[in-house]
């Protein structure tokens, strides 16, 4: 009777309709929390339409800021407050030198088209990423990768780069968004980290004012990054998280590489998150809620205590701990079944010994 239940319920699993309706299910539930992430841009008509495409904005002001003699780390981009008011948010440009390098072929372009060619880009660079994923289209609705493309952020396109094939693309990763090293690292692209070190050391001699510049305002900048992030982690459970990550590491250092930038790295913002799809997307459906304010439906208690980036720690954990479990039990698993059939081969080979006849 047992068995005609299990292989009932594996009919169930495998079948074509429950991969359906799994399916809409998770389309819907991204649907709903993308709303919830962005829905506030569309409904304060037009005052913060402003936020569409803003750090694409930003990195291209720092480039054009340097371009013509000034000060990268002073660039900004201003939008409405929110509710909107007669007050405006700066915004300042945080990124690295090369960050600032790779954007200046772009400043001939006037902004407002650039802005609007960025954004398509980042689009094209999200479904991109998701193919070679080999997920779903509609999974551009997962909710910190939605967020990405409406901002217009390089973390996007920097993916993307990531996830190609040539080690020309993957180092140009880095100069978007400098945490790319870590998967770097993690997915063993050494040829490419060659050619990204080789690039370092150019723009060193060639563009060391720059450098010097920034290495100058290095603390304020980092400090400013820290306060409008608001990044303040608990510091038992990064530090727990950070362990976790490590023993993951012993076994699957492509993971834990992809989910240390999601989870540790300073100033983390929600869209940090999309670097979890590569190593981890069954996490995904944990991670829609950026934190940020109550929602309705789903009660703020459940929202807070059980998904997004109030827990990003915690789910860190769990699953690098459900990781480590799996790995031990598929490990005694395959021990018990070599000893078994350690023990049947013994067996079997005294059974078929060939018996000596009886001495006189």
């Amino acid at each position: 009777m047992m068995a005609g239940i299990d292989s009932a319920a594996m009919r169930i699993w495998r079948s074509r309709w429950t991969r359906r309706i799994g399916s809409a299910l998770l389309f819907f539930w991204f649907a709903y929390w993308t709303w919830q992430v962005i829905g506030d841009t569309f409904s304060a008509w037009p005052y913060h339409l402003d936020v569409i495409g803003v750090d694409g904005r930003l990195y291209y002001r720092a480039a054009g800021m340097w371009v013509s003699g000034g000060d990268p780390w002073t660039a900004y981009t201003a939008t409405n407050t929110w509710p909107p008011g007669p007050q405006w948010i700066h915004f300042l440009f945080t990124g690295p030198p090369p960050t600032v390098l790779a954007f200046v072929p772009f400043v001939w372009i006037p902004e407002s088209i650039f802005v609007i060619a960025w954004l398509g880009l980042t689009a094209a660079a999200a479904v991109y990423a998701l193919r070679r994923l080999h997920l779903p289209v509609w999974w551009i609705l997962f909710p910190p990768l939605a967020q990405g493309i409406l901002v217009g952020n390089p973390h996007v396109v920097c993916l993307a780069l990531l996830l190609s094939g040539s080690r020309w693309l993957q180092a140009l990763a880095a100069p978007m968004k400098a945490y790319a090293v870590v998967p770097m690292i993690g997915e063993r692209q050494w040829r490419a980290l060659g050619l990204l070190i080789v690039g370092l050391a150019i723009s060193l001699v060639i563009f060391w004012p720059l450098w010097a510049q920034y290495f100058k305002e290095y603390s304020t900048v980092q400090d400013w990054l820290i306060g409008a992030t608001h990044w303040n982690p608990d510091r038992t459970l990064y530090v727990a998280a950070a362990v976790a990550l490590g023993a993951l590491a012993l076994i699957d250092r492509r993971a834990a590489s992809w989910l240390a930038v999601a989870a540790l790295w300073p100033g983390g913002q929600f869209f940090y998150l999309s670097f979890i799809l590569p190593a981890a997307p069954v996490l995904a459906p944990l991670l829609t809620f950026n934190g940020w304010r109550p929602v309705p439906i789903v009660p703020s208690a459940i929202a807070d205590h059980a998904l997004g980036m109030n827990n990003l720690f915690q789910i860190i954990v769990a699953y690098a701990l459900a990781r480590l479990v799996l790995r031990i039990l598929g490990y005694a698993h395959r021990r018990q079944v070599l000893g078994r059939a350690c023990r049947a081969l013994r067996t079997r080979s005294v059974l078929q010994a060939p018996r000596l006849p009886p001495r006189d």
